[in-house]
C-alpha cells in the first residue's frame, strides 16, 4: 500500500496485499478528528490537489474512517522511493502506538468537483482491485466556501472495472455493455461522527461565542462563484467537441481505407484474369500483413464519458446553486422592502 503515493503521481502501478473476505459498503462514516485534517491538508495546498491514504475499517457494512495522514511531496527525480518510503514509516509507527493502520482507501480534494478524470480513476481502481472496500473521499474546497461542506464518496462500479482491466472503450464495446456516464462510478453515502467530548466542547464555544460581526452569510455576490462554474462547463463542452471530431476523424478515415481495400481487390482481380488468359499459374493472395488491411485503432470511448459526466455534474451544481442563491435574494428583497 505504501506504493499508492507513486500511483497517483504516475510513478508506474503498485502492488497491494489482499486482507480477508470483501465485505459490502454501504455507508462511509469519517472521524472529525480525520475531516479536519483532510480540511487542513486541503487549505495547505490551495494551487495543487491534496490526497492521501484513508485508514479505518469496516464494521457491519460501514467503513469507518478513523485517521488519515498526507502523501510526501513530489519529487521530479526518476527512481526516487522517499515518498513509498515515508508511507512505510508512518505506517509502521501508527502500528506501534495501537493506531487504526489498516488502508481503506484515499481522499483528494478537486476544484469545482472535478473528479470525472482518468487522475481519479487510475489510484481508485488500483486501491479497489486490491481491497475491495476501498474508496475514494472528494473534497471541494471552493463548494464549501460557499457555505456547505461539500463531502462525497465513490466507488468504481463492477462492471467499469472489468472494461478498464481490459482495457477496451471502443464505440462497440461500450454499446454492447450499454456504459454510460453514470455507470462509471457509484456513490456511496458519507456521514460525520464526532466523539461526545468533541461534541461538548463544540455546544461549549457555541455558547461563548459572540454573535456580533457575523455578516458573511448575507454574503450575496455569486459573479466569481458562477463565473468559474461557467468556464469550467464551457471547457469541458470544447472538449467533448474535440472528441466528436476525433471520432468523426476516424469515421472518415474508416470509409476511405474500405474504398482504398475495394479499389485494391479490383485491381488485382483484373491482374488475376489476365494471368489465367495468359496460362500463367496464380497464387492466392495472404492480405494478412498488407498494411491496406490492417484495421485502424479505434478511438476510446472513455474520455468522452468523462467529460460527458463532468458537464452534467457542472449543469447540476449550477442549477443547485441557483435555486439556493435565489432564496436568498427574495430574503434580502424582503428586507430591503421592509
Amino acid at each position: 500500500m505504501a506504493d499508492m503515493a507513486a500511483a497517483l503521481q504516475g510513478d508506474g502501478p503498485i502492488s497491494l496485499p489482499k486482507s480477508g473476505g470483501y465485505q459490502r459498503v454501504d455507508q462511509v462514516q469519517v472521524d472529525g478528528l480525520a475531516l479536519l485534517k483532510i480540511l487542513k491538508h486541503a487549505r495547505e495546498e490551495p494551487f495543487d490537489s491534496a490526497s492521501g491514504p484513508l485508514l479505518g475499517m469496516v464494521v457491519d457494512h460501514v467503513l469507518e474512517i478513523t485517521n488519515c495522514f498526507p502523501f510526501a511531496a513530489r519529487s521530479n527525480e526518476e527512481g526516487d522511493t522517499s515518498g513509498e518510503q515515508f508511507q512505510m514509516e508512518m505506517l509502521r509507527c501508527l502500528r506501534e502506538v495501537n493506531v487504526d493502520h489498516l488502508q481503506v482507501g484515499w481522499y483528494t480534494s478537486t476544484y469545482l468537483g472535478e473528479y470525472m478524470s482518468e487522475r481519479m480513476i487510475q489510484p481508485q481502481f488500483d486501491f479497489q482491485s486490491q481491497i475491495e472496500e476501498s474508496v475514494a473521499l472528494v473534497y471541494d474546497p471552493v463548494r464549501t466556501a460557499q457555505g456547505s461542506l461539500a463531502l462525497r464518496a465513490f466507488r468504481l462500479t463492477a462492471k467499469f472495472m472489468d472494461m478498464y482491466k481490459d482495457g477496451d472503450f471502443s464505440y462497440t464495446k461500450v454499446n454492447r455493455e450499454a456504459l454510460t456516464y453514470d455507470k462509471i462510478f457509484e456513490e456511496v453515502p458519507v456521514i460525520v461522527k464526532s466523539s461526545s467530548l468533541a461534541r461538548m466542547l463544540l455546544s461549549e464555544l457555541e455558547g461563548e461565542a459572540k454573535l456580533e460581526g457575523e455578516f458573511d452569510r448575507l454574503d450575496l455576490s455569486t459573479n466569481s462563484y458562477l463565473e468559474k462554474n461557467l468556464r469550467q462547463l464551457m471547457g469541458a463542452v470544447e472538449d467533448l467537441t474535440q472528441e466528436k471530431q476525433k471520432y468523426h476523424m476516424y469515421q472518415k478515415d474508416t470509409a476511405r481505407r474500405s474504398q482504398q481495400q475495394q479499389q485494391f481487390l479490383h485491381k488485382r482481380k483484373q491482374e488475376k484474369d489476365q494471368a489465367i488468359k495468359a496460362g500463367e499459374e496464380v497464387e492466392d493472395d495472404d492480405l494478412s500483413n498488407h498494411p491496406l488491411f490492417k484495421p485502424l485503432p479505434a478511438p476510446s470511448r472513455l474520455d468522452s464519458m468523462l467529460i460527458t459526466g463532468q458537464i452534467n455534474h457542472s449543469c447540476a451544481a449550477l442549477s443547485e446553486y441557483g435555486s439556493s442563491n435565489t432564496a436568498k435574494l427574495f430574503v434580502a428583497q424582503a428586507v430591503q422592502d421592509d
